[in-house]
């Protein structure tokens, strides 16, 4: 079956030039015979029979239909959908978690208003979401220097 995902797939993380970094694959097992770290985590906080019951219905499910073929094919176009957007909402995550411990660790100590907090945070996460986050910083930068020099100017 043909792959649905636009993302190109490549070994362990690797990434095609101006292709986000895929952090899913980067923490797969070099060997490939484990399950995936974070698969173990989830695993712990969803019901453990969740599985067999799926499993049940579908073998239920399957033994009533005289053609099993296309509904193969749907359970496994499905199931690569589902993948897709379990990897994409890990990188989203842990893209948007990294951008905000950057952001505090080079804050430091430094006392921010909760408004300032909340815009800092909301402009983090629209440039994290934009597919060229360094174009996004560059017209950032142009809006700062605007006001700074709009703002130097006004006290001199």
């Amino acid at each position: 079956m043909k792959s649905v995902s636009k993302r190109q797939r490549t070994h362990h993380g690797a990434k095609k030039a101006e292709e986000a970094p895929n952090y899913y694959r980067q923490m797969l097992h070099v060997r490939g015979d484990e399950d995936h770290p974070i698969d173990l985590v989830v695993e712990r906080r969803l019901d453990r029979l969740a599985p067999k019951k799926l499993a049940h219905l579908q073998r239920e499910v399957m033994g009533r239909i005289g053609d099993t073929e296309p509904v193969l094919e749907l359970e496994a176009l499905r199931s690569e959908i589902s993948a897709d957007r379990d990897e994409a909402f890990f990188n989203a995550g842990y893209e948007h978690g990294l951008a905000d411990a950057l952001a505090r660790a080079r804050r430091g100590s430094i006392p921010l208003s909760n408004e300032v907090q909340q815009f800092a945070a909301e402009t983090r996460e629209r440039m994290v979401q934009l597919e060229a986050p360094s174009q996004a910083a560059l017209g950032l930068l142009e809006c700062l220097w605007a006001l700074m020099a709009k703002h130097g100017s006004a006290s001199r």
